[in-house]
């Protein structure tokens, strides 16, 4: 992840009021429920850069528009200088607060912002820290792709180190329903297919914090001591595909979590609609039972028309899409919020 996104040049600006209106139809367009009694709103997103982007405050008002369509939020990629998230948070409105981690990896913090009007913080907050003794050794399997052909490089006994940025644990009352989330923002390191043995090694690093955060999960029902065994996994784990040859999903699924099928039923998490890097899975139980409803929320695909209108017709295609994903990304994300209704009645 680059320091920032830098603005393309011209530089887009926009009328906040016309662009929070557009969002708010194509929240009604993607069948993004309202807060409801009785219905908990959930959501995760990955908000790039943020602190950092040098985002005007037309800019954060429309991430402010954003996250308070929902009651619970996961944040990742709050960096190191978090005033434009605490004032973010604090446009929201009097109702919402917020609890965050101190830094990590890539000078990141990990935080919840929550509606306290209806979402209570219970007892258990800290960071996921594993133990020498648990840090798991394995075989990793990285398939790549080497002139069109597919091929795998395997790691023997590669070993665990410990997380880049430890996920935050969080629990929360919410109505009937208790719930323990872990945040999380997982080791990125190099792409799969990189010509370098190295960066493919720096990938297997990836799969095995994916592996070490689901063992961790998956044991906790085993354990009397464990303080609430209704726990679901969210945040950006940098899943590429949820397939089964791909080795970071195998390593996700591999102890019990179910991770939701958001790409079958809305879109991708990220711009170009084509990965999973962001990601909900839920315990067997009773949880998965509450689930009404889901999604993704490609707001790309709602702001910033003019601006479309203008790439479309002087740019191919393909550069059309590139330039104004560039601009999305800077004044938004690149990634797209995922949401979940649960009954709480």
């Amino acid at each position: 992840m680059p320091l920032s996104f830098k603005s393309p040049l011209p530089k887009h600006t926009f009328t906040v009021s016309k662009e929070k209106a557009a969002i708010t139809r194509h929240f009604t367009k993607r069948k993004v429920p309202k807060p409801t009694d009785g219905r908990l709103l959930l959501a995760s997103w990955n908000i790039a850069n943020l602190g950092v982007q040098g985002r005007t405050q037309p800019a954060r008002d429309l991430i402010t528009h954003i996250l308070k369509r929902f009651d619970l939020i996961a944040v990742q990629e709050v960096k190191a200088q978090y005033r434009d998230f605490e004032g973010i948070v604090r446009a929201m409105g009097s109702k919402f607060d917020y609890v965050m981690t101190d830094t990590a990896g890539n000078t990141e913090r990990l935080a919840y912002v929550y509606n306290t009007r209806k979402v209570q913080p219970r007892n258990l907050f800290g960071e996921l820290a594993l133990r020498d003794s648990e840090f798991p050794k394995r075989t990793v399997r990285v398939r790549y792709l080497e002139g069109g052909e597919d091929k795998v490089d395997v790691f023997p006994n590669h070993r665990f180190r410990p997380f880049d940025r430890n996920p935050f644990i969080g629990s929360f009352q919410a109505g009937s329903q208790s719930l323990t989330l872990v945040n999380t923002h997982l080791y990125f390191g190099k792409f799969q297919n990189s010509r370098k043995r190295k960066d493919r090694e720096r990938y297997a690093r990836r799969v095995l914090e994916i592996y070490a955060l689901a063992r961790w999960a998956g044991r906790r029902p085993d354990h009397d001591a464990t303080y609430d065994k209704d726990m679901i996994l969210l945040g950006d784990m940098n899943v590429p595909a949820m397939q089964a040859n791909e080795s970071t999903s195998q390593a996700l699924v591999k102890f019990g979590y179910q991770p939701l099928d958001y790409v079958t039923k809305t879109a991708g998490s990220n711009l170009n609609n084509d990965k999973t890097y962001d990601q909900m899975a839920f315990a067997p139980g009773t949880i998965q039972d509450r689930i009404t409803d889901y999604g993704v929320f490609d707001f790309d695909k709602a702001v910033f028309e003019p601006l479309w209108v203008r790439l479309n017709d002087e740019l191919s295609p393909k550069k059309a899409l590139s330039l104004f994903n560039r601009h999305v990304k800077h004044h938004l994300s690149d990634h797209r919020p995922l949401w979940i209704e649960l009954d709480i009645s």
